[in-house]
């Protein structure tokens, strides 16, 4: 009988603990920059996942929390006289802002 030891990459939410191999298609990386190349990158109508400003790393989840962090990456924030959004559970992606 023979083992072998691999080590891979997976990526981890900072702002909720999600794996992205929490799904039956999650993927195993060789390095952290090749994880970034391919969750960074949205396919279909599928969310990428997104890096903050501070270096946060957050999936691709439909909620408020998930999405007000999305807002900040694309580079629009609400001043002190915009409206309040909620987002229920299950609302579409945002597009960004140019």
């Amino acid at each position: 009988m023979s083992f072998t030891t691999i080590t891979c990459v997976i990526a981890i939410c900072d702002l909720c603990g999600r794996r992205n191999t929490d799904s039956d298609y999650g993927m195993h990386y060789d390095t952290a920059d090749d994880a970034l190349a391919d969750l960074t990158t949205a396919y279909d109508d599928e969310l990428a996942w997104v890096v903050t400003a501070d270096g946060r790393l957050i999936c691709h989840r439909r909620d408020q929390a998930h999405e007000e962090q999305r807002i900040t990456v694309h580079g629009w924030h609400p001043t002190g006289g915009a409206m309040a959004c909620t987002f229920t559970p299950g609302t579409p992606p945002l597009p960004a802002h140019p």
